[in-house]
């Protein structure tokens, strides 16, 4: 039956006579066996139908914001300080206020890769070495550094090569404690049985407002050579294009758009790998030890190296378009380093955070505040008079002709005013014991020749050649006592200590503690300083 139109018939019709008379036309041709076609061409014309408007299209999704958030090593430093230029430089709770205010970044412990917030658009990442620095961490074992890293919120970390400075137990412990992974891609498992159950993921993929985000590590390759005897033992470092081959391919297939990748190592090395491979998508690189700062942009990744604390930042933001083919909603990413300043009108420090940091300097000062002495003049970092202050301590407190460290074992100055036990443990913040060798003295010239060693008791005279205390050149017959810290004797920075002499004496005495001693039995005071003791 023939469907009515919706519109009214024309003026002056009858509309059932219309209706009757095509009902007896349909009739008669269906009794005379009419065809389709001639039924067709003697039906009335309908009333033309009113023009539909189209259907209204949802609004194109707007392109989303999302923010990675990257800082150079921590390296401790969660106190705000004065730099030896005098500028005041943020800490802990001075960045986390700074990222809350100006970045919209949400404060707590991502777990699960899951921020602590709801709808939250950042992704904190940094590029390791967390623990090793001042003694308000030092001293307590990375444990405030991983404590307060997980309050600021960070996702992930490179595995740093000093995260394992004190011992594999500890780092598992702070691993714990900030409940954020390490990455290394490039860390592998050589000999499962030495490695003792030994395993970090290569990458993860975190996502933020949609976006998915492969976040790929690379530790240095001096990992398992730097590391204390016995610390990374059963694994090796692999290199760094077979690394990224295998764990971007991961994270792609995982559904990352985009890769970050953190590196314990200077962003440049990497420059020639990641610009053979663009079907990576790596849009950043950021690492550190550059010998100058680096800033770059080749093809679609950005290469930025990144110092020291939490004074600064990179901020690398992405805009991301949902309504594209997957692997090109990316659109786009500026990069940009942010100084984080403190002071009048700069946001408030995280409450939270500056109460757990300033509970750990409650029980650093009980521990380690008794003064030991006073200095009017600030010794900074890798002076001669800060070298030859820890050496002469070591070298006098022992009774040994000689004294061996090296210059990568100091990580601080020491400031002007009072002289504290924590201010030795922040001048030499690693876990080491001292050992008494007795080697040749041509033995003994050889070591003082490393370009790493920092030494007492002895001084150069000339190409290969040196002059004891007293004056007298280096017998190369002659057997020498020499105190060294465990790391050096195990072969670290090129040592060779356990070679020429396999039975070392163990003095069970951390490095700190003869600096300690010695300095306190010198009674410095603001009228006899230490800078006038030592010169």
């Amino acid at each position: 039956m023939h469907q009515e139109s919706d519109s009214k018939p024309a003026a002056g019709s009858n509309p059932w006579r219309r209706a009757s008379g095509v009902v007896a036309f349909a009739l008669v041709g269906a009794l005379t066996g009419c065809d389709k076609n001639s039924a067709q061409e003697h039906k009335p014309a309908e009333t033309a139908q009113p023009a539909q408007a189209p259907a209204a299209q949802p609004p194109a999704p707007k392109p989303t914001m999302v923010t990675v958030l990257v800082t150079g090593s921590p390296n401790g430093q969660l106190l705000s300080t004065t730099s030896e230029e005098g500028k005041p430089t943020t800490g802990a709770a001075e960045l986390l206020g700074w990222w809350e205010a100006k970045e919209k970044h949400c404060a707590g412990q991502v777990k699960d890769g899951v921020a602590p917030c709801k709808d939250a658009s950042t992704l904190a990442l940094t590029i390791g070495d967390a623990w090793n620095g001042p003694a308000i961490s030092s001293f307590f074992y990375g444990e405030p550094t991983a404590v307060a890293m997980g309050q600021m919120g960070f996702a992930a970390s490179a595995l740093g090569n000093h995260e394992l400075d004190y011992g594999l137990e500890q780092f598992q412990k702070n691993h714990l404690a900030g409940g954020f992974p390490f990455l290394a891609a490039n860390l592998k498992v050589k000999d499962s049985a030495l490695a003792k159950g030994w395993h970090l993921p290569g990458y993860k993929v975190f996502e933020r407002q949609g976006l998915k985000i492969g976040v790929v590590g690379l530790t240095s390759p001096k990992t398992v050579t730097t590391a204390m005897a016995g610390r990374a033992e059963g694994l090796e470092v692999i290199p760094d294009e077979q690394a990224l081959t295998e764990a971007v391919a991961a994270a792609q297939k995982d559904g990352a758009d985009t890769v970050v990748v953190l590196a314990d190592e200077c962003p440049t090395n990497l420059e020639p790998v990641v610009g053979k491979h663009p079907e990576w998508k790596v849009s950043l690189v950021a690492g550190g030890r550059c010998l100058q700062p680096v800033d770059t942009k080749q093809g679609n990744t950005s290469y930025v190296s990144l110092g020291l604390g939490f004074d600064k930042y990179l901020r690398a933001a992405y805009t991301y378009d949902a309504s594209k083919p997957e692997g090109e909603q990316v659109t786009g990413v500026e990069t940009s380093q942010v100084d984080v300043t403190g002071g009048e009108g700069a946001p408030a420090p995280n409450a939270e955070l500056a109460k757990k940091i300033s509970d750990y300097k409650t029980r650093l000062d009980t521990a380690l505040g008794e003064q030991i002495g006073f200095t009017k003049k600030a010794f900074d970092k890798n002076s001669k008079q800060l070298l030859t202050w820890v050496t002469g301590a070591i070298r006098e407190q022992l009774g040994t002709d000689a004294v061996v460290l090296n210059r990568k074992g100091f990580r601080e100055g020491l400031p002007a005013g009072k002289v504290t036990k924590g201010s030795v443990y922040s001048v030499l913040p690693y876990e080491n014991s001292l050992m008494v060798v007795e080697v040749k003295g041509a033995d003994l010239a050889h070591q003082l020749e490393n370009p790493e060693a920092v030494f007492s008791g002895f001084t150069a005279a000339g190409k290969g050649k040196f002059k004891d205390a007293k004056g007298k050149p280096l017998d190369p017959k002659k057997e020498y006592k020499v105190a060294t810290i465990e790391y050096l004797y195990f072969g670290g920075d090129g040592f060779e200590f356990e070679k020429l002499d396999p039975e070392p004496g163990e003095t069970g005495m951390s490095w700190q503690t003869p600096v300690i001693d010695w300095t306190k039995t010198q009674a410095t005071t603001e009228a006899k300083p230490l800078d006038k003791v030592v010169k």
